[in-house]
């Protein structure tokens, strides 16, 4: 399938610049797919999602996840379901934590609570903050020995996230209030195989030194003097890298005069 699309983008290329005439708009193209990272890194939701649990689980010292389409289907069907349920607005998770409390969100139902198919954590949610809620505050939860209900949830979601055997998973996001504009969302993750299982946490959720961190005092950092700094160094080496960009796109009629024209082939 790769193969293929690389193909047809280079029959795509060659037929254009034979028919337009212009190698501009193709360079122009290319410079923008170059420097496109200077223009500042954007991520969806969902690529967030994914990328917050594969970092957790690099912590870990675990292999990533594997993303599941049918997996995420599902999970995205049942976050349109549980939006259907008209459940009442839970503490988001950036509430709790400028109120520096444990809260989970408990009144979503699990669709498979016996984790016979997957482990499944859900959340309502503003700002995309779930899995690291999850991964921080679950791991101080999952190092007490004594839990509360919203303790032991968060500990089990942190467990899901960080269980060995869990080598897929699939994601669905869908509007609390569909006729809310940016409003609500519900997230829901599955993972397979299923963890949380009896008798298999030891096998699973290992590094659990690693739970010390989350729970140690934040240490004073000493002041160190750093020299001002404005705006203005960026602002002119952006402006000169534009300069020579374009200096670049002008010069090409003058080669495309003394040299062949460019073809592509595969």
């Amino acid at each position: 399938m790769f193969m293929e699309y690389i193909g047809k983008t280079c029959h795509f290329l060659n037929t254009y610049i034979k028919t337009t005439n212009n190698m501009i708009h193709i360079i122009l193209m290319l410079v923008f797919q170059i420097y496109q990272p200077c223009l500042g890194a954007y991520y969806t939701t969902m690529e967030e999602v994914i990328i917050d649990h594969n970092q957790h689980r690099r912590n870990w010292v675990l292999p990533e996840f594997g993303f599941s389409f049918p997996l995420s289907e599902e999970a995205e069907e049942y976050a349109k379901h549980l939006a259907t349920l008209n459940i009442p607005d839970q503490m988001l998770y950036e509430e709790a934590q400028e109120k520096n409390m444990v809260v989970d969100q408990l009144a979503f139902p699990l669709s498979d609570p016996e984790k016979n198919e997957y482990t499944e954590n859900i959340c309502e949610f503003r700002k995309n903050i779930c899995v690291k809620f999850w991964t921080v505050e679950g791991a101080k939860c999952y190092g007490k020995e004594l839990r509360t209900k919203h303790e032991q949830s968060l500990a089990d979601k942190f467990s899901a996230i960080t269980w060995k055997a869990s080598s897929v998973m699939g994601i669905g996001i869908a509007p609390k209030n569909p006729s809310i504009e940016n409003g609500r969302k519900i997230l829901v993750v599955r993972y397979t195989p299923p963890g949380n299982q009896p008798g298999e946490y030891d096998d699973n959720v290992r590094n659990t030194e690693f739970i010390d961190y989350y729970t140690l005092e934040a240490m004073g950092e000493p002041e160190i003097e750093v020299p001002s700094k404005n705006s203005r160094g960026s602002k002119d080496f952006t402006l000169e890298k534009g300069i020579y960009i374009i200096s670049f796109v002008l010069m090409i009629p003058f080669f495309e005069n003394t040299s062949s024209r460019a073809t592509f082939s595969f």
